[in-house]
C-alpha cells in the first residue's frame, strides 16, 4: 500500500513554537532555564513526555510479524537483553556508554527528517541538533556530560561536539533548505525551531523541546497511524503500563545513583532510561532482520524496517 506524501506527522509544528516562544520570553524575563529547577522540570518531561511515544514498539513487531520470537516473551528477551548490555555498560564504562548512546541518539532524530532526498541531511540534522548547544554553551555540556558519566573525562565528548558543530550545522541548514524546497514546510519549520531552540536556550531545556514537542509526538502518530489505532481505549491498555514500567526503570536507576546534589541524580536517572530503552529501540529490529536472514523464523523484514526507520514505511509496497 502506498501513502500519501502527508504523514501523519506533516502539521504545523504549533507546540513546538509555543513552547520555543514561552522558553525565549521566560528568558526576557529573566527566568533562570539553566538552573537547577528548570533542569529537573526538563529531565522529568523527558521521561514524562517523551517515554510513551517507545511502548508501542512490542505491537509494531507483533502485528506485522511471524515465528516464536515475536511472541510476547520472545521480544521481551531480546529487549531486557539490550537493555541490560546498555545498563552494564553504564556501570563499567559510563563515558563509552555515553558516546554509544549519542550515535544511536543521531541515528534515531535523523528520522524526524525524511524528505530532504539524502540520508546524509537527515543525519546532519540530527546530528546539528545535538551539537548546536556547544556553539554558546560549551562549558554547560561539559558540566552536564561529566555530570552524566561521574568522569572527567566526560567533558571529551562535548570537546568532539564542538568540533563537529559547525559543519553539522551547516549541513543542517542545507537539509533545512531541501525540506522547503521539497514541499515539507512544515518540517523545515520544526527543523529551524528546534536548532534555534538547541543553539540558544540552556541545553536540557532546548532539547526537552525537541524531544518532548516535536520528537516524540510525531513518532507516537505515526506508529498509532501504522497499527490503525485510534482512540485512547484502543491503546491506552498498552502505553499506559509500559510508560510507567519505564518510570520504574527511572525511579530504579534515581536510587542507585550516589551523587549528593537532587538536580544531578535527576538528569543522570533521566538520560540513563532514555539510552537504555532507546538502543533497544533501535538494535532489536535489525536483530529480528538479522535472524530473519538467516532464516529464523522471527519477524518479516518489514517489521524491522516499521521499528527502524518509519511505521508509516511498513506500510508501503
Amino acid at each position: 500500500m502506498t501513502l500519501s506524501n502527508r504523514s501523519p506527522s506533516d502539521r504545523p509544528p504549533r507546540v513546538l513554537a509555543l513552547g520555543a516562544a514561552a522558553c525565549g520570553l521566560a528568558m526576557i524575563a529573566g527566568v533562570p532555564l539553566g538552573g537547577a529547577a528548570a533542569t529537573s522540570v526538563g529531565c522529568l518531561s523527558l521521561l514524562v513526555f517523551g517515554l510513551p511515544h517507545g511502548t508501542l514498539d512490542l505491537e509494531l513487531i507483533k502485528a506485522r510479524s511471524r515465528g516464536p520470537w515475536t511472541g510476547l516473551a520472545g521480544l521481551l528477551v531480546l529487549y531486557l537483553g539490550c537493555a541490560a548490555l546498555i545498563l552494564a555498560l553504564w556501570q563499567v564504562a559510563p563515558v563509552l556508554a555515553l558516546g554509544a548512546f549519542i550515535v544511536t541518539a543521531t541515528v534515531h532524530f535523523s528520522e524526524d527528517w525524511d524528505g530532504t532526498g539524502a540520508r546524509f541531511l537527515e543525519l546532519g540534522v540530527a546530528l546539528g541538533l545535538l551539537c548546536a548547544p556547544t556553539l554558546i554553551h560549551r562549558d554547560a555540556m561539559a558540566r552536564i556530560f561529566v555530570g552524566l558519566t561521574g568522569q572527567a573525562q566526560g567533558s571529551m565528548i562535548a570537546d568532539l561536539m564542538f568540533l563537529v558543530m559547525p559543519v553539522a550545522l551547516v549541513v543542517a541548514l542545507v537539509a533545512v533548505a531541501a525540506l522547503w524546497s521539497s514541499g515539507r514546510r512544515s518540517r523545515a519549520i520544526a527543523a529551524t525551531l528546534s536548532l534555534a531552540s538547541m543553539v540558544l536556550l540552556p541545553p536540557i531545556v532546548g532539547f526537552a523541546l525537541y524531544f518532548c514537542l516535536f520528537h516524540s509526538p510525531r513518532h507516537f502518530r505515526e506508529s498509532l497511524s501504522a497499527l490503525h489505532w485510534l482512540g485512547f481505549a484502543r491503546w491506552g491498555w498498552v502505553v499506559v503500563p509500559l510508560t510507567g514500567a519505564a518510570g520504574l526503570i527511572a525511579l530504579s536507576l534515581f536510587g542507585m545513583e550516589i551523587r549528593p546534589a537532587l538536580p544531578e541524580r535527576i538528569m543522570a536517572a533521566s538520560f540513563m532510561t532514555l539510552s537504555i530503552l532507546t538502543v533497544p529501540h533501535m538494535l532489536v529490529p535489525l536483530l529480528v532482520e538479522a535472524l530473519a536472514r538467516r532464516g529464523t523464523p522471527v519477524a518479516t523484514r518489514d517489521a524491522a524496517i516499521a521499528l527502524g526507520q518509519h511505521p508509516r514505511a511498513a506500510l508501503a509496497d
